[in-house]
């Protein structure tokens, strides 16, 4: 029960309804009060004025008797007065204070002193001065409450005329007529009108109370219950939970929040569940693409490292090879000069025409190391890619013909310009033709190329249904001296100049190849000179032909 108790203390219900039912009750209690006491005062004024009509009453219908001095006879009247129980006792003082006529006999001759208050009211006076004829008070008689109404008799012309009073003629007053008026019935009806004030002043509090507590229950107390309830489903994790909204007043307001809220609760966790679902998906293509930048980074510091070294040899190698190659060609002059056998002479120069070629072809491979690794090559200026790529095509045509290579190609409409060096693109462009053609020489095939663009790059792609690349072979094709070649078909330095002259203008290559099917490059250069860090891609595509060998 304690516990209950200490557990309501905290509530709203009775935060709010318990001053209000202080506030009215100490309203309807002060209310109470106030009309009590006023009532109480206008039963005792009805009682004052009851007093005084029978006072008045007692005076006249005792006058005659007292005017002709039959005091049997008003003695007599008096007492069937006082029967009645709203009258306690009738009293007629004379000047001294004896009670000469009374409703209790047994009062009749005793003398009150001069100070008592029936007697106070004349001879308190000072010499000279009018009595008070009225005088009302409540006193106590007898042991019960009562209401007293003293009036003066005082001495009427008529009353020299018998021989009672004929003697006073010069006196004021004769006596004082005493009126004792009981309280009971006021008691009664005051007893009978505080309890009915109680019985209204409870009853009413007790409405005022259901009222309250019904309207704080309908208005307040059930619309925080449902915000309470809500809140613990929400909190238990049922997003799907809405409050009716009844009304436009405050809480209603607060219903509509917490329902705009619940709902976005519940978007919010089907954002998180739906992201749960695609973690697992994200995480593993967000690795694919670490690999692959992994890959692609390891490829650039792989190439710049080879572009380092090609350049060291080439340098180291290029004045050797030109002195061999020009001695060479002094000692076959000097030959000619010479008297000697004529076989021998044969001999000797076609050793000597082996060295030349030899050294040439060394020549060859150092100029291509060199414009691997050399850094900027010719002047940039705005050039029109479709002219370059039909230069190209050109100088393959008759390699394709020869080799029974059909040409599909689709160049750009609208704008073909481009800001890069002419000559070093077409070089990159026959290189992966030439490399196309041969990977198709055997059988023949188809050699397309298309380009494509928008206002910030264009796209070449160059796709050959050739033998294809292995796998295996595919993240080294850009490398130097790399080659899937017979021996005698090149030194693997083509596909490695490219990839310096695409990387040169600020662009990409990629490469998808399946064995037996064809090989596509996949070339995306910028329309503009604005810096940007290259990325070679040489992985596996979805293949669109057949394989082509480096």
């Amino acid at each position: 029960m304690v516990a209950r108790i200490k557990s309501l203390i905290p509530s709203l219900g009775v935060r709010l309804l318990v001053p209000l039912f202080l506030t009215v009750g100490a309203v309807l209690a002060v209310h109470a009060f106030v009309t009590f006491r006023s009532a109480e005062e206008r039963f005792l004024t009805l009682m004052r004025g009851e007093a005084y009509r029978s006072s008045g009453l007692i005076r006249r219908a005792t006058h005659d008797g007292m005017l002709l001095n039959r005091l049997d006879e008003v003695q007599a009247t008096i007492e069937r007065l006082a029967e009645g129980p709203e009258v306690a006792v009738i009293r007629v003082y004379d000047r001294e204070g004896e009670i000469v006529l009374s409703s209790d006999r047994a009062e009749i001759g005793r003398q009150m002193p001069m100070d008592a208050t029936p007697c106070a009211s004349c001879h308190g006076l000072a010499p000279g001065t009018i009595p008070k004829t009225e005088a009302v008070e409540v006193t106590r008689s007898r042991d019960e409450e009562v209401l007293r109404q003293l009036s003066v008799i005082e001495n009427e012309p008529g009353c020299t005329v018998g021989s009672c009073h004929s003697g006073d003629v010069g006196e004021q007053v004769l006596g004082v007529l005493d009126v004792e008026m009981s309280m009971q019935p006021l008691e009664a009806a005051l007893n009978d009108a505080r309890m009915q004030l109680l019985g209204t002043t409870l009853a009413l509090f007790v409405v005022i109370a259901l009222v309250a507590a019904l309207v704080f229950r309908r208005f307040i107390r059930h619309p925080i219950a449902k915000l309470q309830e809500g809140a613990r489903r929400i909190a238990g994790g049922d997003l799907s939970t809405r409050i009716e909204v009844e009304g436009g007043h405050e809480l209603a307001l607060l219903a509509t929040d917490f329902n705009r809220m619940a709902e976005d609760l519940s978007r919010a966790q089907q954002a998180v569940d739906e992201w749960s679902r695609t973690l697992e998906q994200k995480v593993e293509e967000r690795t694919e693409e670490l690999k692959k930048a992994q890959h692609q980074v390891l490829h650039m510091e792989k190439m710049a490292s080879l572009g380092k070294l090609s350049a060291t040899v080439a340098h180291e190698l290029n004045n050797p090879l030109s002195g061999i190659l020009t001695y060479a060609r002094l000692v076959e002059r000097e030959l000619g000069e010479q008297a000697i056998d004529e076989s021998t002479r044969q001999e000797l120069g076609r050793y000597l025409a082996l060295v030349q070629q030899e050294s040439t072809r060394c020549g060859a491979i150092v100029k291509n190391l060199l414009l691997f690794a050399r850094r900027e090559g010719g002047e940039m200026a705005v050039v029109d890619l479709n002219e370059i790529v039909d230069r190209s095509l050109m100088l393959v045509r008759h390699h394709m013909e020869m080799s029974g290579v059909t040409l599909q190609a689709q160049l750009l409409d609208g704008d073909s310009m481009v800001f890069a060096v002419a000559g070093e693109l077409q070089q990159a462009l026959v290189a992966l033709f030439v490399n196309a053609v041969e990977a198709m020489k055997k059988g023949g095939g188809e050699l397309r190329v298309r380009l494509q663009g928008d206002a910030v790059q264009v796209a070449i792609d160059v796709e050959d249904t050739g033998t294809g690349i292995p796998p295996d072979a595919l993240p080294h094709i850009f490398e130097p001296f790399f080659s899937t070649k017979e021996k005698e078909s090149g030194v693997g330095l083509g596909l490695a100049v490219v990839y310096g002259i695409i990387h040169r203008h600020k662009g990409i290559i990629g490469v998808a190849s399946e064995v037996g099917r064809g090989t596509t490059f996949h070339i995306v250069l910028p329309r503009d000179s604005r810096p940007r860090e290259p990325v070679v891609v040489a992985c596996e595509r979805e293949p669109r032909g057949p394989g082509q060998a480096a």
